[in-house]
């Protein structure tokens, strides 16, 4: 399925007639991830860990403004848009976008507060659950770091009835998942998380982020 042949369209609550134009614009997921390349700017990193295990991982929280997170959170070419179309396809936009976003967030100096090694990070950031997703409240590493504060809840949802997203499957699956992933949130912050992976570069997959692929394609949201 191409993004030509998505049944797509928008109800939005906020700012349509300015969104809208870049929505459904036809901007290339290469090109939304190019830009965010280009411009981010990194609040933040820490260190995040299993407890009682050895697996450890870098969390960045970088600002990329409402429109480029519009672009790539709700567009009809963008990283949610690509796990609509398969799964497969999900994993392959998430994969090019960490490998592209790598060097930059290495390389910046927040990174150090992680106190994890430049050669740890890069792999964690480049390993294949490795991902990035919307800045959720009540996910911060850091509840005392102001760049770790979290842009969505579940409570500024807004109504789960109303869809701003309308695809033929997000709008129509019961649960919770999809009440939140039928809305296209206006937003400006991404948070980048590494995958888990210990010292010999093992990866652990967390038990309820094993299926993340399907659940995004099937309901918008993870």
């Amino acid at each position: 399925m191409s993004t030509h042949e998505l049944s797509w369209s928008y109800h939005l609550s906020l700012e349509e007639g300015r969104r809208l134009p870049a929505l459904v614009g036809g901007i290339g997921f290469a090109d939304i991830t190019e830009r965010i390349v280009a411009t981010m700017r990194v609040l933040c990193c820490h260190r995040s860990e299993i407890k009682g295990t050895d697996f450890v991982r870098p969390v960045y929280t970088i600002l990329v403004g409402s429109d480029l997170f519009d672009l790539f959170f709700n567009s009809l070419t963008g990283y949610r848009a690509a796990y609509f179309q398969s799964p497969g396809r999900g994993l392959d936009a998430n994969v090019s976008f960490m490998h592209a976003i790598a060097p930059g967030l290495v390389q910046d100096p927040t990174s150090a507060n992680s106190a994890l090694a430049s050669a740890f990070i890069q792999e964690s950031l480049i390993t294949p659950s490795a991902k990035t997703w919307l800045a959720e409240h009540g996910k911060e590493i850091d509840t005392k770091c102001a760049g770790c504060k979290g842009e969505w809840s579940s409570g500024a949802a807004g109504p789960s009835q109303q869809a701003e997203i309308v695809n033929g499957r997000w709008e129509s699956t019961p649960g919770q998942k999809a009440e939140w992933g039928r809305k296209a949130p206006f937003l400006t912050k991404l948070r980048v998380m590494g995958a888990f992976i210990n010292e010999r570069l093992h990866e652990l997959v967390p038990h309820d982020k094993r299926f993340r692929a399907y659940d995004i394609h099937q309901y918008g949201w993870s």
